[in-house]
C-alpha cells in the first residue's frame, strides 16, 4: 500500500535544493552543521532550519563526536532513513510508489530466481570482514559497478515494460470511455483495473468519495456486464 503522507513529506523534503544538497553530502560521512554550512555556501542559521527539519521528518540523526582539535564534542548529523521513491506520469497513467528499504538482511527465498544474488549477498559479507583496507576498496569498487550495470538493465527493461503498460492502459481507458456511460462506473473501472485483488468496497468508497451502498450496487452492475461480455474475439 502507498504511504501518501510519506510521499507528501519525501517530496516536500526533496523539493528544495538546500536540503538535497545536504543530503547528498550526509550520504558520504557525516557532518557537523558548520561544515555543512561552509561546504554548502549557505548561512549556519539556514543549515540548522533545513536540519531541523530533515531530523524531524526522521531523515537524519545527530550524535555527539570527538573533535580532531583541542575543542569540546561537536554534534555530527548523518542520514537516518533509507526510502525510495518513484514516480512515473505518461499520457494514459500516473503511478506513486514509495518504499522502505530494510536495514537488516531478509532470508531469500529457495529458488533458482535468487541464485545470483545469494552469491552476491556472500561477497558482500565476505567485504565487511576484509582487513586490508586497499583490498576492501578495490572489492567495493569491483561490486559497485557491477550492481551499478544490473540497476541500468533492469531500469532499461522497466522502461520497456512500462511503454507497452502504456499502449496497454491507453486501450482500455478509451474502451472504458466508450463503453460505459456512468461516471461511477468508468471511475471504478479505472481504479481497479490492473489490480490482482479483488475490488474493496471500503477502499473504493474512500477513494473516490462515494457512499458504500453505490459502490456495492455499480460493482455488481460491472460483475454483471463483464461476465455477459462473451468470449473476446482473437
Amino acid at each position: 500500500m502507498i504511504d501518501f503522507d510519506d510521499i507528501d513529506i519525501l517530496l516536500d523534503v526533496l523539493g528544495n535544493d538546500t536540503r538535497r544538497r545536504i543530503l547528498q553530502l550526509l550520504a558520504d560521512e557525516p557532518r557537523y552543521f558548520i561544515q555543512l554550512s561552509r561546504d554548502l555556501g549557505v548561512s549556519q542559521q539556514a543549515v540548522l532550519k533545513h536540519l531541523e527539519i530533515l531530523e524531524r521528518h526522521g531523515f537524519v540523526s545527530s550524535y555527539e563526536g570527538e573533535s580532531t582539535f583541542a575543542a569540546p564534542k561537536r554534534k555530527y548529523f548523518q542520514l537516518n532513513k533509507s526510502c525510495m521513491l518513484a514516480i512515473g506520469i505518461t499520457r494514459d497513467a500516473v503511478e506513486f510508489v514509495f518504499r522502505d528499504i530494510p536495514q537488516k538482511e531478509e532470508e531469500l527465498q529457495e529458488d533458482e530466481d535468487h541464485r545470483e544474488l545469494k552469491s552476491l549477498v556472500r561477497e558482500v559479507a565476505a567485504l565487511e570482514k576484509e582487513r586490508n583496507p586497499i583490498r576492501k576498496l578495490n572489492d567495493s569498487d569491483k561490486m559497485l559497478k557491477e550492481i551499478n550495470s544490473r540497476l541500468t538493465e533492469l531500469m532499461q527493461m522497466e522502461i520497456s515494460l512500462l511503454r507497452l503498460k502504456q499502449r496497454i492502459t491507453r486501450v482500455a481507458h478509451e474502451t472504458i470511455r466508450d463503453s460505459f456511460d456512468e461516471e461511477l462506473h468508468r471511475q471504478i473501472l479505472y481504479e481497479t483495473l490492473g489490480e490482482t485483488k479483488q475490488p474493496d468496497v471500503d477502499e473504493l468508497s474512500a477513494a473516490l468519495d462515494t457512499r458504500e451502498k453505490e459502490i456495492s450496487a455499480a460493482l455488481r452492475v460491472l460483475r454483471q456486464k463483464l461476465s455477459s461480455s462473451g468470449t473476446p474475439n482473437r
